[in-house]
């Protein structure tokens, strides 16, 4: 399938090398301004032979340029977050399904092997009573984005992914922010629709790389941790006259390596299939606008 990359920035240049390693995708050119050989947006929306898009470009452009490719008959797989506007998600998501195009939104975690085993098992020790998200790193820094748009949004996905349920932003803590008075480092705090509460800490100023999520149950602890010497962990606690011990149930590495060609797969198979999965973007766009909010009552 012939198409075009939209936005060849730090992950627009990580996501070349992968669509040029498919068997499925066949990449025409580069839209970016400031790419020496970029081809012309024009001349994309009217190339009928042009079937689809990948939009790598800021995210307060993915709008219009989603919108222009699905008017113009493209299939799109997206960057996450698609917009930080609920109404402008549900549009585009109306719009493809009119269409009856794949609009895709890359949250990766959704396709990770661990968060896999771990959506299966999440019911494995009863009762889940608390979870806390950890996604830490220095940089990249964008103008306008905040480190919860940045880097929580993959928190929210997986999160909400594993438990199939909305998460409900009740709480911005804000931490450090830039002088623009943009978040840099903060954490969350929320509510699944099943009452299930919890925190996500998100940082754009630690030195030291984190990926993790606990969710401590009712009769252990279940825990993913993407840079670990294994990446899934579940641990029973068996009541004892002493206190508690521990019971190991899984303790294993899954491989982590290949989860944006699970992500082009899939983007392959929805196109394929005419499969249209909008419950992920939609839970996000609506967490993105709950934390505008809380960040205006919060000034």
């Amino acid at each position: 399938m012939k198409c075009v990359l939209i936005g060849y920035g730090y992950w627009g240049k990580i996501l070349k090398k992968y669509i040029e390693s498919s068997k499925f995708f066949e990449l025409f050119g580069i839209y970016d301004p400031s790419f020496e050989k970029s081809i012309d947006m024009d001349s994309i929306l009217k190339d009928k032979s042009i079937e689809c898009a990948f939009i790598c470009n800021p995210i307060d452009m993915h709008y219009l340029s989603v919108k222009k490719l699905l008017e113009n008959g493209k299939h799109v797989f997206c960057e996450k977050p698609l917009s930080k506007s609920l109404i402008e998600t549900e549009e585009l998501f109306n719009l493809a399904k009119s269409k009856k195009l794949c609009l895709f939104i890359d949250y990766i975690y959704t396709n990770s092997p661990s968060i896999n085993v771990i959506k299966e098992e999440i019911n494995s020790l009863g009762k889940i009573l608390y979870c806390e998200g950890n996604i830490k790193q220095f940089g990249k820094f964008y103008k306008d984005d905040d480190v919860f748009e940045v880097l929580g949004v993959h928190m929210i996905s997986a999160i909400s992914y594993i438990l199939d349920s909305e998460i409900n932003i009740i709480k911005v803590i804000s931490k450090k922010e830039n002088s623009k008075g943009i978040i840099q480092t903060g954490s969350l705090e929320f509510e699944s629709n099943e009452g299930i509460k919890g925190i996500i800490n998100s940082s754009l100023l630690d030195a030291n790389k984190e990926r993790k999520i606990i969710f401590r149950c009712e009769n252990g602890n279940i825990s993913f941790n993407m840079l670990g010497s294994t990446t899934v962990s579940i641990v029973k606690h068996i009541e004892t006259e002493r206190g508690y011990e521990e019971k190991i149930i899984l303790d294993e590495k899954y491989d982590e390596t290949n989860n944006l060609i699970n992500v082009l797969q899939e983007f392959k198979k929805n196109i394929e299939n005419k499969i249209y999965n909008d419950q992920i973007s939609l839970e996000v766009a609506k967490a993105l606008e709950k934390i505008k909010e809380l960040n205006k009552e919060r000034e």
